[in-house]
């Protein structure tokens, strides 16, 4: 649905995790974007010049037409000709598909042309993703449209692989899905990515967030328990890493709560640069709000964050409890009072966040590599 470079989000990290995975596994992989991607998207970074492009060790193919500007199933049936054309000429064996629907629909429609097995990765689901940002999009046709479509492709694929067991789950509930038919593929790191910082590079008072500044993130929330330590004489600084349509609202609240000195926005990086940021923060937070979509879907960042050695305070969400080892510091969602006086407890003992981040590395190493979960994509 989209990739690196064109777009930087934990769905594009995680895609090209999964095919160097795969790649690593044995398996040939003919990594092929939506068709139409990057051109249809006008939130794209930069612009693609070739048919292909070459991330590090992966090469993404791309074709240009059909664009998704057309209704959801004119586009499906031309988009599934370029795939079903791609995957013969590959002479492929399988064909799998990420989020969402309007990417994977096509990929199922040309696997079933072509009498392939058909797989599909559900990352999250992007209705429930909106009417987070916009509650009114819950009245429009096309929500309760998303949901069905997603449904759809959940129970006619091959295989289901869940990005957590919460949200497998809500699919079984809610669209229908057998169980029997799904398996777990939940965000994991390639532990060589990662590397801890020495004690003595950190900067003890600080917190790192990195991703898209989301309102469903709860960044108002960190943000709120920051000036209540302040207020406490706890003097610690805040570095948000990304950019989104919260930004400006953010920049809003720091300078009317007075934090210009301990909150600063550092913009939309590579992921390379966001991971040299955070290496020198005492512990990392992703304060999300209690949203159904965060309920149910984890950001890759958590599991990115355990990697580098980082301690972590989440909000007390299930998926999150779901996810994050014993020892994760939790705090109530939406309440900065609470988030405040757990931050403050955490800030207070360096050696015990040196021992809690050691701990989720170790986490990290047994169970969350993506060398454990191939068997469930093959």
């Amino acid at each position: 649905a989209s990739t690196l470079p064109y777009h930087i989000s934990g769905y594009t990290n995680r895609t090209q995790a999964v095919i160097r995975a795969l790649s690593q596994a044995g398996k040939t992989v003919y990594a092929l974007t939506r068709p139409g991607y990057p051109w249809d998207r006008p939130d794209r970074l930069q612009d693609a010049q070739e048919t292909a492009t070459q991330v590090e060790e992966i090469k993404y193919h791309h074709f240009r037409t059909p664009r998704n500007n057309r209704p959801v199933l004119f586009y499906t049936f031309q988009a599934a000709k370029v795939i079903a054309q791609r995957a013969q000429e590959q002479k492929v064996a399988l064909i799998h598909a990420a989020s969402n629907h309007v990417n994977a629909l096509p990929a199922l429609v040309a696997a079933r042309s072509l009498g392939l097995p058909f797989q599909y990765e559900m990352r999250g689901l992007w209705e429930l993703t909106r009417i987070a940002r916009q509650p009114w999009f819950k009245d429009l046709p096309a929500y309760r449209q998303g949901l069905e479509l997603e449904g759809l492709v959940a129970r006619h694929a091959d295989r289901l692989l869940v990005i957590s067991k919460e949200l497998g789950e809500y699919m079984t509930i809610q669209a229908g899905v057998d169980g029997r038919r799904m398996a777990l593929l939940p965000n994991c790191v390639h532990l060589d990515e990662f590397t801890p910082a020495h004690t003595h590079e950190v900067e003890s008072m600080s917190i790192g967030f990195a991703g898209s500044l989301m309102g469903y993130e709860g960044l108002d929330t960190l943000i709120l328990a920051v000036r209540r330590l302040k207020d406490r004489g706890v003097f610690c600084t805040l570095y948000l890493i990304g950019d989104g349509e919260a930004r400006l609202q953010l920049e809003t609240l720091v300078r009317d709560l007075g934090l210009l000195e301990h909150v600063f926005f550092m913009g939309r990086v590579s992921p390379k640069v966001a991971r040299q940021y955070l290496e020198r923060v005492a512990l990392i937070c992703l304060p999300r709000k209690p949203h159904t979509v965060c309920h149910i879907v984890p950001p890759i960042k958590l599991v990115e964050a355990l990697a580098m050695g980082k301690p972590v305070v989440v909000s007390d969400l299930p998926v999150f409890r779901s996810e994050a080892p014993h020892g994760t510091l939790f705090f109530t969602a939406g309440n900065d009072e609470h988030l405040a006086e757990v931050l403050d407890k955490a800030l207070a003992d360096q050696e015990a966040l040196v021992a809690l981040g050691q701990a989720g590395r170790n986490y990290v190493q047994k169970y969350r590599l993506w060398a454990r979960f191939m068997s469930n994509l093959l």
